[in-house]
């Protein structure tokens, strides 16, 4: 039997206080909340932090008590500010409640799901915040935790500039809405009746259906209760880190609902069936962990993703976001809440969130040799104790995963984003603190690279696999993001120049769009300047377009005539209709068949053949990082890439570019050589 429960030993260290003049820790302080997010203080250096507290250990006792959603109540969280008073010898935590707690629910209208921004009045008086999931901002009495007032705003508003009076007292606000991408201005002279002002508009290239779909991801209408939204437990499409008790079918052979850890919803194009249990978005069909040893139907169309989403997003709605024995119905008798259009929009939202890019990836795109060898310990070599384990096998190129596991169902779940990531495996069953080896770990903050060598025992001959998990590729190349400013301090530093060669060649081979702004300072040419590097030169933008070299603006930067910050851009094709760019080996993305064959070439054959999606015809060729020119030709799902020159023997990492877009996985090639084990473990 297992079970969800509050262990009284679990480090739960969240609000860190620091000396600001020498930035040594002062103090830790325990047991804020769950899901932290906006913080202020008090002139007295009282702190209020807006959270939602996790109910997850309501309904867990799933193992003793056969706990289902119905204990839940329709109450994943309870949205608290917490008021921390920094008394000696210990801080005092106080827990203000936003909502009536269950079996009460808010009365329609009333639900401030997901506290968010919170600011305080210069006077100490007044706690300004806004409720992301349920589009308000409201008032609070400092002292007391009463609730004055409340006000409509735009939607998801997660940022608040508060300005006091001359008294003190709450004046007006500014409210960033996140995900509608405007402004509200609000009066707040009477802080019972916040008044919305104005609204600003601002620019938006989002698509219009996304943007749509990104509302009702973030919205808590999707609750029975209005009290949490789909973000609550997957925030920007992360994961809450936390074990649930939901309506999952009990496993062949099971006595139980398994807890089950929540899943990011980032990078889930391509990697269908979803969920631990391979039963979401199915659309392959085979075993899954309710029916071990019998195939079951597709539930929904392999040539149409935005089915598979859309499944996942039903059952949802029906299941974890609807009160058990509610009989609500959309516009189209489905089960739960929001509309038919509003839950196609979802999907399709769904299927456009990323992994952000690659944590350490080097900005020369060049992998490290230690991420080499963990490449190629986790997909071909593999972990030799007890016996060799191939990662690879199931955690499959291109997306490291796979579905109809033998034996279990369970599907192999996406080793991408293992960086932000400690709570592992279905169950969590190896973040038990009772287990003296994770003790060590928690007392330490659990730190993700520690957690994730438990899973090969902590073994150094495979720590490599971890360097690849930092620096693979999610669809954005090494330079990526990175910035370089050019100024009297820094153009002659060394790391300067290194900058200026990495992301100079990449924006020369294609990858990025190198481009910047800044200013003139000298009388020959005072002003501000855009400037974008093409063609070996730093070209100003405008109607008359004048080049520099990096020699002139570097002269000119420690002369103090120029002052320039530079940044690496991708081009403009990296949205839902043109997602990452993916390489595997010959035959079906999501099966699990042994072994990954992967090309071996050699200085007579430089021909390779790869199973391939979202690669374009013009796509570019890149090997280790580096651009190369070769011939690439697509065929039904399947590409044959020509070489022009064959690299040295050994293994390589193969990627293709679509043109101003993503980048693709990593994937392993090798090429013959007089090393012949190297070759050998490709073939």
């Amino acid at each position: 039997m297992v079970d969800v429960i509050r262990h009284p030993e679990v480090p739960d260290r969240d609000l860190y206080v620091f000396d600001t003049d020498n930035e040594k820790l002062v103090r830790v302080v325990n047991n804020v909340g769950t899901l932290l997010y906006g913080l202020t203080v008090d002139s007295k250096g009282n702190v209020f932090v807006a959270q939602a507290d996790a109910r997850n250990d309501a309904n867990g006792k799933s193992g003793t008590d056969s706990h289902g959603l119905k204990e839940l109540e329709n109450r994943a969280f309870l949205n608290q500010i917490t008021k921390i008073i920094l008394s000696e010898p210990k801080p005092e935590v106080q827990r203000l409640e936003l909502e009536p707690l269950p079996p009460n629910h808010p009365a329609s209208g009333m639900a401030l799901a997901t506290p968010f921004a919170v600011q305080i009045s210069d006077d100490d008086s007044t706690l300004v915040a806004s409720a992301a999931s349920s589009d308000k901002v409201f008032t609070v009495d400092a002292q007391t935790g009463e609730i004055l007032g409340r006000v409509d705003v735009g939607a998801v508003p997660r940022g608040i500039a508060l300005a006091s009076n001359h008294h003190g007292k709450p004046n007006t606000a500014w409210v960033l809405n996140a995900v509608d991408n405007t402004v509200s201005l609000l009066n707040l002279e009477e802080v019972s009746q916040p008044v919305l002002m104005k609204t600003v508009e601002l620019d938006d290239p989002t698509d219009p259906i996304v943007k749509r779909g990104r509302r009702m991801f973030n919205t808590a209408s999707a609750s029975t209760t209005r009290t949490f939204s789909c973000a609550s437990c997957h925030p920007d499409g992360h994961t809450d880190q936390l074990l649930w008790v939901l309506n999952t079918p009990i496993v062949t052979g099971g006595k139980q609902i398994m807890p089950r850890s929540t899943m990011p919803i980032r990078g889930l194009r391509d990697t269908e069936p979803y969920h631990w249990d391979g039963i979401p978005g199915d659309p392959y069909g085979g075993n899954n962990s309710f029916s071990i040893h019998k195939s079951v139907d597709p539930n929904s169309d392999v040539k149409d993703p935005v089915t598979s989403s859309r499944h996942l997003i039903d059952g949802g709605l029906a299941n974890t976001m609807m009160t058990v024995g509610d009989d609500a119905k959309n516009d189209q008798g489905q089960a739960g809440e929001l509309s038919d259009s509003d839950r196609d929009a979802m999907a399709r939202f769904l299927l456009s969130i990323a992994y952000p890019p690659a944590q350490r990836r080097p900005y020369t795109n060049e992998v490290t040799k230690r991420a080499r060898d963990g490449f190629e310990l986790f997909h071909v070599h593999g972990d030799l104790q007890p016996r060799q384990n191939v990662c690879g096998d199931c955690h499959r190129m291109p997306f490291l995963v796979s579905t109809n596991t033998p034996g279990t169902g369970m599907d192999a779940p996406t080793w991408r984003g293992a960086y932000d990531r400690w709570l592992i495996l279905p169950q969590g069953r190896l973040n038990i603190i009772d287990f003296p080896f994770y003790r060590n770990l928690a007392e330490r903050g659990a730190p993700e690279r520690g957690v994730w060598r438990l899973s090969w025992g902590g073994r150094e001959r495979f720590d490599p696999v971890w360097d690849m998990v930092l620096q693979q590729s999610n669809g954005y190349p090494g330079g990526y993001g990175r910035q370089v400013t050019i100024n009297r301090t820094t153009a002659a530093s060394e790391l300067t120049l290194s900058l200026l060669n990495a992301l100079e060649k990449s924006a020369s081979e294609g990858a990025i769009i190198f481009n910047g702004d800044g200013r003139w300072l000298d009388n020959k040419r005072r002003g501000d300047t855009s400037l974008e590097y093409v063609d070996g030169d730093y070209v100003q933008l405008g109607s008359k377009p004048l080049r520099f070299t990096r020699t002139e603006l570097l002269q000119a930067a420690a002369e103090g005539r120029f002052i320039g910050t530079f940044t690496a851009h991708t081009g403009a094709h990296f949205d839902i209709n043109n997602p990452q760019p993916a390489i595997w080996t010959l035959g079906p993305i999501q099966s699990q068949r042994g072994r990954q064959r992967f090309p071996v070439l050699s200085q007579e054959k430089a021909q390779m053949a790869v199973s391939v999606r979202h690669v374009q015809n013009r796509a570019s060729l890149y090997v280790d990082g580096r651009r190369v020119e070769g011939l690439l030709e697509l065929k039904g799902g399947v590409a044959k890439i020509t070489l022009n020159v064959v690299p040295t023997p050994g293994m390589h990492l193969l990627q293709m570019q679509n043109p101003n877009g993503l980048f693709s996985n990593d994937f392993i090639f090798y090429v013959k050589g007089t090393d012949t084990r190297a070759s050998a473990a490709g073939e």
